[in-house]
C-alpha cells in the first residue's frame, strides 16, 4: 500500500503543478481552448471545452460481491495436491482522475487508485496425501484447513485515450498497471492441518492490462451528467508469485508463472452535479471483474526439489461506492 499511497501522492502533485503552471505561465494554451475552468472565447465556440480539466478526487467503499479466490494445484511433490483460499476484500479506495482535451470530441484520461485495505480473515482449504503412501492404487488423502488474517494491497494507473463522433459516445483504448497482492499471516482454527504462528503465504499478481471499451456520457453543464464506462480485454499479461509455508513451518513452497487464460471487465458509471462555479458533486459505482489461470514453476525449500506442472486459478469479483468532488484550483486573481 505505501507504493500505492506514494503514487497517489504523486499524481496529487503533478496535478496541482500543472494548475499551477497553466495559470501563471501558460495562460490560455492552445489557441482558442483555455487551460482550465468553465470555457471562453473560443474555436470550439464561447463556452469551450479546456485543456485540463479541473482534476476529480473519489473516495468509496469496496465489498467482495463474492469472497476471493486464489486455487493452487501441486501436482508433483507428492506431500500437498491442492491449496483453495477464500477471503472478502474489503477497504476505502482514494482516486484521482485528469482528463486532457485534446480535441473537441477525444480526450485523454489519466487516472490513479490506491486501495486502503481493511482486514478480514479468510479461510484456507487443503488437501494432503497420507505419508504411508497409496491404499488400493489411489493416493490417501486428507481434508484440512485453517484460517487466515488476510490483508490486500491494491493499487493501479490508468491512461486511456477516448474519441468519438459526438461527447455523447466515444470508443476507449489504452492501458492499466495493476498490483495487487494479499499476505496472510496469524493463521487459527486449524483442521488436521500443523500451523506457527511465523506461518504465512503471499500472493502477488502485477499485471499489464491493455484496455478497450467504450464510454457513454449524457447531459453537462450545470445541470450535471451521467458518465458510463465500459472496459475489459479477454486477456491479461501478468506475473503471478505464490510462496507458503508447509508441515508446519519448516519448508515452503515458492511458485512462479504467468496468466495462461484470463480476462478482466470493469464497469464504471458517475453521476455529477455543479455546485458552484467549476466545482462539482458526485456519486460514482464500480464493478471490477479478473479471472486468470496460471501454470506455475515451483521449489521447495529447503530441499531443492522443483517442478514446473503446477497450476493455479485466481478470482475476484468486487463493488465499490463513493462520491467524488472536482474543483478548479485556478484563482480568478
Amino acid at each position: 500500500m505505501k507504493k500505492g499511497l506514494i503514487l497517489f501522492a504523486a499524481l496529487l502533485i503533478i496535478t496541482g503543478a500543472a494548475s499551477v503552471h497553466a495559470q501563471g505561465l501558460l495562460g490560455y494554451g492552445l489557441p482558442g481552448v483555455p487551460m482550465f475552468g468553465g470555457g471562453g472565447p473560443g474555436a470550439y465556440g464561447p463556452y469551450a471545452r479546456p485543456f485540463f480539466t479541473p482534476p476529480t478526487f473519489y473516495v468509496g467503499w469496496m465489498e467482495s460481491y463474492k469472497h476471493a479466490t486464489f486455487g493452487y494445484d501441486d501436482t508433483d511433490f507428492g506431500t500437498l495436491l491442492g491449496i483453495k483460499h477464500r477471503y472478502p476484500l474489503s477497504g476505502l479506495w482514494l482516486g484521482l482522475e485528469e482528463k486532457i482535451n485534446v480535441g473537441e470530441n477525444c480526450e485523454i484520461i489519466l487516472d490513479g487508485w490506491v486501495l486502503v485495505p481493511s482486514n478480514r480473515r479468510g479461510t484456507e482449504q487443503e488437501v494432503n496425501t497420507f505419508a504411508i503412501g497409496t491404499i488400493g492404487g489411489q493416493f490417501a488423502s486428507i481434508q484440512g484447513g485453517r484460517s487466515w488474517n488476510a490483508r490486500p494491497d491494491w493499487w493501479y494507473i490508468d491512461a486511456l485515450g477516448a474519441c468519438g463522433c459526438s461527447k455523447t459516445f466515444m470508443v476507449l483504448a489504452g492501458f492499466r498497471y495493476e498490483h495487487f497482492s494479499v499476505q496472510l499471516n496469524d493463521p487459527q482454527d486449524p483442521v488436521f492441518v500443523a500451523i506457527t504462528g511465523d506461518d504465512r503465504a503471499d500472493l502477488t499478481v502485477n499485471s499489464y492490462q491493455p484496455l478497450v471499451g467504450v464510454q457513454y456520457r449524457l447531459g453537462g453543464g450545470s445541470g450535471g451528467s451521467i458518465n458510463v464506462r465500459m472496459m475489459g480485454f479477454p486477456y491479461v499479461p501478468a506475473d503471478v508469485k505464490f510462496y507458503q509455508t508447509a508441515t508446519g513451518g519448516t519448508t515452503r513452497v515458492e511458485s512462479n508463472g504467468n496468466f495462461k487464460d484470463s480476462y478482466f471487465f470493469e464497469i464504471f458509471a458517475q453521476a455529477e452535479r455543479n455546485i458552484f462555479g467549476d466545482a462539482n458533486i458526485g456519486a460514482f459505482f464500480r464493478w471490477n471483474l479478473l479471472h486468470g489461470r496460471a501454470r506455475l514453476n515451483s521449489e521447495l525449500v529447503p530441499g531443492g526439489l522443483f517442478n514446473n506442472e503446477d497450476r493455479a486459478t485466481l478470482d475476484r469479483n468486487t463493488l465499490t461506492f463513493g462520491g467524488s468532488f472536482s474543483l478548479n484550483f485556478v484563482t480568478p486573481y
